[in-house]
């Protein structure tokens, strides 16, 4: 409920609207007939008979369906770009799935084919680093040019 989050002060909204929608969608019908036997004044039934039939409640008009609905639509296909995004990330994930489960287990490797299966992962001994084995806290190391520092 609403009012578990604060949302709505006690004794607020829910109430009212609750209220409201308990009330039928149609005025009740009056037996103006009855009222014209009883009351002596002449003219004075028929007069609010007339008025009653007359009586016309404004419904309030919708001035948030069409934001919501502009709202909808943008959402929609942000939905969309982020569901076509999620299926090429998941392609890519599952083509690299296939190419982990077809490798040997890296517990069964053996120094050689980890190199191979890891040229990134493993140590060069033909250009040793120093740790933290990183490009810029290697000796000799010279920015590139335009990267960000």
């Amino acid at each position: 409920m609403l009012q578990s989050w604060k949302l709505v002060p006690e004794g607020g909204a829910i109430e009212s609207c609750r209220s409201v929608l308990s009330l039928p969608a149609e005025m009740p019908k009056i037996n103006f007939a009855a009222y014209k036997a009883r009351i002596a004044i002449p003219g004075m039934v028929e007069e609010f008979e007339k008025q009653y039939g007359a009586m016309q409640i404004p419904y309030p008009a919708d001035t948030y369906s069409k934001q919501i609905d502009e709202i909808q639509k943008e959402v929609a296909v942000e939905t969309e770009t982020f569901i076509k995004e999620s299926e090429g990330r998941i392609a890519k994930l599952q083509a690299e799935l296939a190419e982990w489960e077809k490798m040997i287990p890296y517990e069964q490797m053996t120094m050689e084919e980890m190199v191979e299966a890891f040229p990134d992962k493993t140590v060069n001994i033909a250009n040793p680093t120093l740790w933290p084995h990183t490009p810029e806290d290697q000796p000799g190391y010279v920015a590139k040019e335009g990267a960000e520092e």
